[in-house]
């Protein structure tokens, strides 16, 4: 009887199992790439794939969003930062695009989908996505994600995920375009000054703890909190 039980038991795993592995496969997260804040994704989703498109923005910050499809039975919606299910927009009520600010600062997610009878029957839909963010500029971000180390953001940050033989670059202004002041490699400790997001980009103000004159603003993507400088 206890051989018998396992059998079964390896069975239904078995049988599962793929039920699992495509459940997986039907949902994925990509992180948005902007330029001059404005990006645009294409892309394809069919029966029950839906895809979450992840972006930073600032509290107050203008932002739009547009999606062309070729199934009106395929929608976005907006989720804030922290949000799994509840969308503050829901493009199946409210239409195909959003033009707003931002309620919060941090991590936004666009949530592409088709609606559930229409998944049902297995239908395919390709989209065209356009964000835009930025028109109008965050309001000064608050949170422990964007604090200074005074008011409960890491004190210090380390330089992480440079490309090899690349620098992470300390500029002038939050932007790409800023006055280059200095260049950093990874494992670099730095002292946190505060962030902001700005067009589609996290941006924090630090300075170099032996060096306060070097002080500036770098993307906040390659920064991760440290203790402190070794």
């Amino acid at each position: 009887m206890v051989g018998l039980s396992r059998i079964l038991a390896i069975i239904v795993l078995l049988a599962l199992a793929p039920a699992v592995a495509v459940a997986k496969s039907e949902h994925r997260t990509q992180r948005v790439t902007f330029k001059d804040g404005r990006a645009m994704i294409k892309g394809r989703i069919k029966g029950y794939q839906y895809v979450d498109y992840m972006f930073p923005a600032g509290a107050g910050e203008s932002l739009k969003a547009d999606l062309k499809t070729n199934n009106n039975a395929s929608y976005f919606n907006l989720l804030a930062s922290g949000q799994t299910e509840a969308a503050f927009f829901i493009g199946s009520v409210s239409g195909d695009s959003y033009e707003g600010v931002a309620p919060a600062s941090g991590d936004y997610t666009a949530r592409i989908y088709l609606m559930r009878s229409a998944a049902r029957r297995g239908e395919a839909a390709k989209y065209t996505l356009t964000i835009t963010l930025g028109e109008k500029s965050a309001a000064n971000e608050t949170g422990p994600d964007y604090a200074d180390g005074l008011i409960g953001g890491p004190d210090y940050w380390e330089v992480t995920g440079v490309s090899t033989h690349d620098t992470l670059s300390l500029r002038k202004d939050p932007s790409r375009r800023g006055a280059l002041v200095a260049q950093f490699v990874n494992g670099t400790v730095l002292r946190n000054l505060g962030c902001k997001n700005a067009r589609g980009q996290r941006w924090c103000r630090i300075e170099r703890p032996d060096d306060p004159s070097l002080r500036g603003w770098v993307n906040g993507r390659y920064l991760r909190a440290s203790s402190g400088p070794r």
